[in-house]
């Protein structure tokens, strides 16, 4: 495939030069797809036969325009804004073999009708890994279940924020009793990136995991700007897990510079309970700029194949 081939080119002037959500320094990497991704050589070199993208999402047409326009909406670029076969073909030509497919309700009454939409198309989307959602509200128990032992789903996403969820919600209390015994995880964006929310943020996230401190949680994002306050819980609960999404990169999605230079040390230290994401499609760089851009920390080359592809892959095909 050549240069930029399947991604959506525009002679317009770059809106993330006046986005909200600046960049880390003044030169800002393209959102184009190289023929061969110099990042293919390195993970082969340190003996990663594919990258394990934890976090990346999929939605029914209609609802993933709608969220493309939120997006143009405060000039955050979609580097990926293509369909859904094209989407999968790109993560391939990256090396991304497996990853999920994530989607989330924001009302009532929606959560369920997502599950059957990932149910009935995710086995066209070739190395995808189902993940189901579902919503505070009457007959949750019963559609998770369903996901679970009917469909087969391998997890679920929540996202606090659009969703306006309180984790500790009384409503999802038998939802997360009954995932915790299944030992189904749960990947939730609870942060404060790259907006805060009613019930963002670790004063909520920590009396949730007091409450199912059995329950596998991956915390998305490392936490966004709250790296150090969800790190510091790896060690009581050998069960949660965080995210890379968007953490070690260039865009700085909360708005503001972070100090991710203090986070390095997390990846080392808790290495087994660390997973690679990139929040595809709805990035505005190319596939090759978070994955070089993790590969170039400096962490040893057991813990990159850890969150780039084993921990994962031992998560899930155990």
């Amino acid at each position: 495939m050549g240069e930029g081939e399947g991604v959506e080119s525009s002679n317009k002037p770059d809106i993330r030069l006046s986005s909200p959500f600046p960049w880390r320094g003044e030169t800002l990497p393209p959102i184009l797809d190289s023929e061969t991704p110099e990042h293919l050589k390195r993970i082969r070199d340190l003996g990663i036969p594919y990258i394990f993208d934890i976090h990346t999402h999929f939605f029914p047409e209609t609802i993933m325009k709608l969220i493309w326009r939120w997006f143009d909406n405060v000039n955050w670029a979609i580097g990926y804004r293509l369909s859904e076969a094209e989407r999968v073909e790109r993560l391939h030509h990256n090396g991304i073999q497996r990853f999920t497919t994530l989607n989330y309700a924001h009302k009532a009454e929606m959560a369920s009708s997502l599950n059957d939409w990932t149910y009935a198309n995710y086995k066209n989307w070739k190395g995808a890994i189902p993940f189901g959602t579902f919503y505070p509200e009457e007959g949750v128990l019963t559609y998770v279940k369903k996901a679970v032992e009917e469909y087969g789903f391998l997890g679920f996403k929540l996202h606090c924020e659009v969703s306006k969820l309180n984790l500790n919600s009384p409503e999802l209390t038998d939802t997360f009793l009954y995932l915790q015994e299944k030992q189904i995880p749960i990947l939730i964006h609870t942060g404060t990136a790259p907006l805060p929310g009613e019930f963002t943020g670790i004063q909520f996230f920590k009396p949730f995991l007091e409450t199912y401190p059995k329950l596998e949680v991956i915390v998305a994002h490392m936490g966004a700007d709250e790296i150090s306050a969800y790190a510091s819980l790896l060690d009581s609960y050998p069960n949660l897990a965080l995210d890379t999404t968007m953490v070690f990169v260039d865009f700085l999605a909360t708005g503001k510079v972070l100090d991710v230079d203090s986070a390095i040390p997390y990846l080392e230290r808790y290495q087994n309970q660390i997973y690679f994401g990139s929040d595809f499609p709805n990035i505005p760089y190319n596939l090759n700029h978070p994955i070089s851009r993790f590969l170039d920390l400096p962490i040893s080359d057991l813990a990159k194949q850890k969150i780039l592809y084993r921990n994962a892959e031992n998560r899930f095909f155990k």
